[in-house]
């Protein structure tokens, strides 16, 4: 046996009952390398007083590079009575109901058995209250009792929430004068939460004696081990017991996601194969090239046109609906095994919120500052406005290039064509014939080019302001809670990337044909028949058609889409730990904050240092994620029909993304504060919006895109068109997939029966507990995933 002392609890003065588990560092916080003036400096000491009077301990480190750092350990009995505050439902010792089926488990559940990594229990859970501690399961082991996503969360929640203020001063527009405000001020520039470690570097006490043979647990580790494995499901509850619910449930909706994609990808494969094998078409490349490569690949796109594509895009639709339902019901498990279920309506207020009046709560009746809601509705209509403002500008730029391509093809400007001497000295009809011909492709691929680039800075232009214009009016607008901050956020940003990501599709297939032409002296924009964005492609007889050109933005659109973000996650982390590798080349006592696994570092310096240099990721992990997987999502749904093969390209991203991001945030990134949530918030909103805009898009398509197309919407007629006029197609179909949806989503219930169950009998026992005061005798195992102390 070895006596060995691990330097993590800092040296502030004793307390009653402290011991290393109450003590355990959890936040860093940066303080700023400028020098302080006189107000900087009260500040940060009225703040540090104050976390100490409310029993947090901190001490101040020097890192490299003279980095000074505060380290903030909050005491277990603080964490209870934050716990207690915000009404946090935490498991009791009530005896766990589950809802038994009789008989064995069946092939299905040894099936899905295989595919499990979660073996946790789900206690029965009620608003932890600290006198009546001793009915809550754990509460014996302070080490323990708190998950480590509840550490990170009640820290920083202490942190934000210690107010500095001498008296309530909202003129310049900050309530609670905490973190965020010494932030702004510059007192600290940065905090961070520290990575779980492995188990046997952090002893519950300062001094232990220790098996030099005890197994070495890292929770992060274990984590990934379960993780990435990419044919099991993925270990929610272990990354909700690391991270929180909010990341937590957006792997579960990734998953699900994953999950029903199969079934389009499977359909949308048969379609692809049916219309190879309807069109009797065999692409003969050499040919091909011989003509023209474009044509080439327009006529392989063609296959996608067959007499199955109605019944694929119904059934596009149909499993849309499929998919949202099934999430409410994932989505209402997990709000219940999770404990969240009435989290937004005990959301406490954003630290940044201002009230401007105060009242008296009709419930407790403490005073209390609110604001008023005619002042909130103003300035979001206010808000609306500007954002509608906004999107016509992106609408009108991307216009404005459509027609600097036409108007520069049209008048040859950047390649002017041949004088009408040059031609005549050539003195050979067929050389002044391809001449003309190489001058006009030449100048429609620079005018092409060009377009793209004025297209591309336009974007990125109206996006940074954009995005700066949609955080300001949000932090103006001045909401409550934090969900509701995130949800009109959501709102602004999204509408942005929908106009961004969909306009030019919606151009292609519902606008360019009429700007096409059939000859010279038809179509054109503004009546103007030289003025015109062709399609490139026209049908037997000689009408444009844009379908293929759609066929190929989409696929492109789809396959590209992902490249940036996975260069940022994969590529640039590698090169990154090349240079690094090379630069600490024969230094093996230096530690690579590219290579962060479960390093067995001694010193809580080490640590700090260690999770310092770790990629600082967003403040919201899961903005930037689910809004690059709702534009797929609506590519999917508005535009899957002329390409069958978008479930099959968003499973293969989807599959390889989700395990780059738990990679990512495990081991590159810094530790994402753990944030609380019910569910995935206005997202779940914007999906159901985007199956409705998905129907509507669809039976254009199909009635107006693909007109001519050989299935049951077409019927040649005498005249040799269609029979059927388009709007009428277009009614059908869309009434029909109406009806469908509408049948689907009435007869799945949004709460599954046993859940339901659960949820009475839930009540039951802890109203039973509650009143009888009688807790269990024998002990049991931590209820939440925290079986081994971290940092």
């Amino acid at each position: 046996m070895t006596t060995e002392y691990i330097p993590l609890t800092t040296q502030a003065k004793e307390r009653p009952n402290t011991n290393m588990a109450d003590r355990r560092v959890t936040a860093v916080l940066v303080v700023s390398p400028e020098e302080p003036d006189e107000e900087e400096k009260q500040i940060r000491e009225d703040f540090e007083d104050r976390l100490r009077e409310r029993g947090v301990e901190l001490k101040e480190l020097e890192l490299e590079e003279g980095v000074t750092v505060v380290t903030v350990s909050a005491g277990f009995e603080l964490m209870c009575k934050c716990a207690e505050e915000i009404k946090l439902s935490l498991p009791t010792v009530a005896e766990c109901y589950e809802i038994e089926d009789e008989g064995e488990d069946g092939i299905i559940d040894k099936i899905m058995g295989f595919f499990e990594t979660d073996q946790e229990v789900d206690y029965i859970s009620a608003p932890f209250r600290w006198d009546k501690k001793e009915l809550f399961a754990g509460i014996e082991d302070p080490d323990t009792f708190f998950r480590s996503s509840l550490r990170s969360f009640l820290t920083h929640h202490i942190l934000i929430r210690t107010d500095v203020s001498k008296k309530k001063d909202t003129s310049d527009g900050i309530n609670i004068r905490g973190l965020n405000y010494l932030k702004l001020k510059g007192v600290y520039t940065d905090v961070f939460i520290l990575h779980d470690r492995p188990s046997t570097l952090h002893r519950r006490k300062a001094f232990k004696e220790v098996d030099e043979d005890s197994k070495v647990v890292d929770p992060r580790k274990e984590l990934w081990d379960s993780w990435k494995l990419w044919y099991k499901f993925q270990p929610l509850w272990k990354i909700r017991n690391y991270f929180g619910e909010k990341i937590a449930f957006y792997f579960a909706w990734i998953e699900l996601y994953i999950m029903t994609l199969i079934l389009p990808t499977i359909f949308g494969i048969i379609v692809f194969v049916y219309g190879i094998v309807y069109s009797g078409r065999e692409i003969d490349l050499e040919q091909g090239l011989e003509t023209s490569v474009t044509t080439a690949l327009y006529d392989a796109f063609t296959v996608f046109n067959n007499p199955a594509t109605p019944w694929f895009s119904l059934a596009l639709c149909i499993w849309g609906t499929l998919f949202v339902e099934q999430w409410k019901r994932r989505s209402n498990s997990l709000k219940y095994e999770w404990d969240v279920s009435n989290f937004e309506q005990l959301e406490p207020d954003r630290p940044q919120f201002y009230g401007s009046k105060t009242r008296k709560n009709p419930i407790t009746e403490e005073e209390e500052w609110y604001y008023p809601f005619y002042r909130l509705y103003l300035k979001i209509s206010f808000s609306v406005l500007t954002i509608a403002f906004m999107v016509l500008l992106v609408i009108a730029s991307t216009l404005g290039v459509i027609v600097f391509r036409a108007a520069f093809n049209a008048g040859q400007w950047l390649v002017p064509e041949p004088s009408a001497a040059t031609l005549a000295a050539l003195n050979n009809d067929t050389l002044a014939a391809a001449m003309k011909t190489e001058h006009k492709e030449r100048n429609d691929l620079y005018t092409s080019v060009l377009s793209s680039v004025l297209n591309a800075l336009a974007i990125m232009l109206l996006g940074f302001v954009y995005e700066k214009l949609a955080y300001i009016l949000t932090n103006w607008e001045n909401h409550r809670t934090q969900t509701a901050y995130d949800d009109a956020l959501i709102i602004k940003l999204f509408a942005f990337q929908f106009v961004n990501n969909y306009a030019s599709l919606i151009y292609i297939a519902f606008f360019k044909e009429g700007v096409s032409g059939t000859d010279d002296e038809s179509g054109g924009m503004f009546g103007n028949p030289k003025w015109k964005d062709t399609c490139g492609y026209t049908d037997s007889g000689g009408n444009p058609l844009c379908y293929p050109m759609l066929v190929m933005q989409v696929a492109v659109l789809l396959i590209l889409k992902p490249m940036p973000k996975f260069c940022k996650d994969v590529c640039l982390p590698i090169v990154l730990g090349l240079i690094s590798k090379l630069k600490n080349r024969g230094n093996n006592d230096n530690v690579e904050a590219v290579n962060a696994g479960p390093e067995k570092t001694t010193e809580l310096i080490d640590i700090i240092e260690e999770d310092r240099k770790l990629i600082a990721g967003d403040t919201d992990f899961t903005l930037s994620e689910y809004t690059e997987k709702c534009i797929m999502y609506g590519i999917i749904m508005l535009f899957g029909t002329v390409f069958p093969l978008a479930p099959l390209v968003a499973l293969i991203c989807n599959m390889v993304d989700v395990r780059v991001d738990g990679y990512r945030i495990l081991w590159k990134n810094r530790r994402y504060i753990a944030q609380r949530a019910e569910d995935i918030g206005i997202w779940q909103y914007i999906l159901e919006l985007l199956n409705m805009v998905g129907v509507v898009v669809n039976s254009l398509i199909l009635a107006f895109t693909l007109k001519g197309s050989p299935s049951i919407i077409y019927k040649e007629g005498k005249d040799g068109g269609n029979e059927y006029e388009p709007w009428m197609v277009a009614f059908a179909f869309e009434h029909v997939c109406f009806a469908l949806k509408f049948i689907v989503s009435y007869i799945i219930p949004d709460v599954p029966s046993d859940v339901q169950f659960k949820m009475r009998k839930e009540q039951f026992q802890v109203n039973q507990l509650f009143e009888k005061g009688q807790p269990k005798k024998d002990s049991k195992p931590s209820p939440n995933g925290d079986s081994n102390p971290a940092v």
